[in-house]
């Protein structure tokens, strides 16, 4: 519609779908009409008004492109009644940071929710609703993380300076999420500024130092970059005194992180955006036990841990009605580890050896040494289809993974002490090598439609489709949503779904645990399955403060556990 509007008067309308208008009773005199409308330039006429004469205009507006600067949306405390997701929590990149005892940790802040715990103080792993870590799905723009942890778990990746918006579904997601059991994180990193070409931020805490610095594209392309890069600085503190202790050697490093996150938004046309991702992370420790130590054992650590994401994203929007994203990303997670130590013949007395030089250690003590790989790849492209129309909001989606994971663990021990631990019945296979090599592909494609029945009920039932290649089987996922709002600031949700989860070396190796997923192992094996139940029910008492209780039950099949093999 257009706006009319008679210049320094209260008279004024706006034009039917058809662009005709019409404004009665207007005074006698001269006047200037303004005519405007979002995507058009405004028009302004001058008419001469007289007595008992109706007047005809036939204005037409000229088209033009219309540039704006970046709008930043952050995911407020209200989600709308016809929204049908239960267990969602919606998180602003501030709450990371004002949150007591999150230290400006995005994964620290989520165990202070409802249903979220951590494993231990130690550790930013999320424990949610009694499931592990490994059954949690977590995105960053749109992009699947396998390993979102830095410093062996005691932070996350995510920098709250970099942060958009952060969502949490911790139970009964829809079938757009899968390959997960449990609970889903999706991030959204932040793009620059497009008012200015240099912008930026440095901040300091108890935990690392992060500059965060963008702006708008340079050369008249419109759009905008960002670019932030994080380091802790633990081994800048702490290292220094240990050394001058003499408890390490000199070439000691202790553990560290630091990353470079980019992103960059380019929209040439109308209705198109392309976005560039890109991540270089490292994380490692290399510690070598010192010769003023006053116990007879020593352990030298080398670790060195790789995260790297590369994505392309076209966004497409021709009308307000409907959104298309294409997604192509790289993900690579890898590490190295090399692990040497000398352990004193558990057959003698420790005391007599304490303060004992190291050099005269030799004849009594077993070598222990671990050489171990990893390296998981993942290569993926999705497509995902939005259109509203009215009350209906219709969604559908496709998309492969082609991954390549790699695992290699090779022991070295003296006989005597590996003769020592496999003596007990528990340690008999601990020590064997694995070397296991995986390529294999995830293919899915999904569709829900959320509809209204009546003005208060809305209804959202989809559909999930999984082929796993490395089970080489395909399975179905049924879900259904639903929300009653009973008042303007009351609303009751439900949901029902059920849930698959492939097996991989990707999901479990931080879990403390290790698996061979060789053939031999998986051509019986099904993939891991819950049904969800969800009943809950949201009021909000004022602006701040929001009443919800919710109930749940998860019910478990074909879980993968250890299985204790007698030999």
């Amino acid at each position: 519609s257009v706006n009319i509007l008679l210049i320094e008067t209260n008279y004024g309308t706006s034009s039917e779908d058809d662009g005709t208008f019409e404004i009665r009773n207007i005074p006698v005199g001269e006047y200037e009409i303004k005519f405007s409308s979002v995507g058009y330039e405004t028009k302004i006429l001058k008419v001469n008004i007289e007595s008992n004469r109706i007047i005809e205009l036939n204005i037409e507006l000229t088209q033009r492109a219309i540039e704006v600067g970046t709008v930043e949306i952050y995911g407020g405390p209200f989600q709308r009644q016809d929204d049908t997701r239960t267990s969602l929590i919606n998180l602003s990149p501030r709450d990371a940071k004002v949150i007591p005892g999150a230290v400006e940790d995005v994964f620290r802040t989520l165990q202070s929710l409802p249903g979220v715990l951590a494993p231990n103080d130690f550790s930013s792993q999320l424990v949610i609703r009694g499931s592990g870590p490994d059954q949690n799905l977590i995105l960053m723009d749109d992009i699947e993380i396998f390993n979102p942890y830095r410093l062996y778990g005691v932070i996350s990746m995510f920098n709250p300076d970099a942060v958009s918006d952060i969502s949490l579904i911790t139970g009964g997601f829809p079938v757009k999420y899968g390959d997960r059991l449990s609970a889903v994180l999706d991030v959204t990193n932040k793009e620059g500024s497009t008012k200015k070409y240099l912008t930026g931020s440095v901040n300091a805490s108890i935990v690392d130092a992060n500059i965060v610095l963008g702006g708008k594209n340079p050369f008249s392309l419109k759009g905008s970059w960002l670019i932030n890069s994080r380091r802790t600085y633990y081994d800048l503190i702490i290292e220094p005194f240990v050394k001058s202790a003499g408890l390490v050697e000199e070439n000691t490093s202790f553990p560290n992180f630091y990353d470079v996150q980019a992103k960059i938004a380019v929209g040439p046309y109308s209705g198109h955006k392309f976005l560039l991702n890109g991540i270089y992370s490292r994380d490692g420790v290399d510690l070598v036990s010192g010769k003023e130590r006053q116990t007879p054992d020593s352990v030298d650590v080398f670790n060195i841990t790789r995260n790297d994401v590369l994505g392309f994203a076209w966004h497409y929007v021709p009308d307000e009605n409907l959104f298309n994203k294409l997604i192509v990303s790289w993900y690579n997670n890898s590490g190295a580890t090399d692990f040497q130590s000398e352990i004193l013949d558990p057959s003698l007395q420790r005391e007599a050896f304490e303060n004992a030089l190291p050099d005269t250690l030799s004849p009594y003590l077993f070598g222990f040494n671990l050489d171990a790989f990893f390296a998981f790849t993942k290569y993926s492209i999705d497509d995902k289809f939005t259109y509203l129309t009215g009350k209906n909001l219709f969604e559908a989606g496709a998309g492969v993974d082609f991954l390549k994971t790699v695992i290699d663990f090779r022991y070295n021990i003296d006989p005597e002490l590996k003769s020592v631990f496999t003596s007990q019945p528990m340690f008999k296979a601990i020590f064997d090598d694995l070397k296991d090599i995986k390529h294999f592909n995830r293919y899915r494609a999904y569709v829900q439609n959320r509809f209204a029945i009546t003005d208060h009920l809305f209804v959202q039932p989809g559909l999930r489709f999984d082929h796993y290649n490395i089970l080489n089987k395909s399975y179905l996922a049924p879900r259904i949503s639903l929300s009653y709002a009973i008042d303007e600031f009351t609303t009751a949700r439900a949901v029902w779904g059920v849930y698959y989860q492939s097996p991989g070396y990707e999901k479990l190796r931080d879990q403390g645990a290790l698996f061979d997923f060789n053939n031999v192992y998986t051509k019986d094996l099904e993939a891991e399955r819950s049904i969800h139940y969800v009943l809950g029910i949201e009021r909000w008492l004022t602006n701040e403060w929001l009443l919800r209780v919710e109930g749940y039950y998860k019910d478990f099949t074909n879980l993968i556990i250890q299985d204790q093999v007698k030999g």
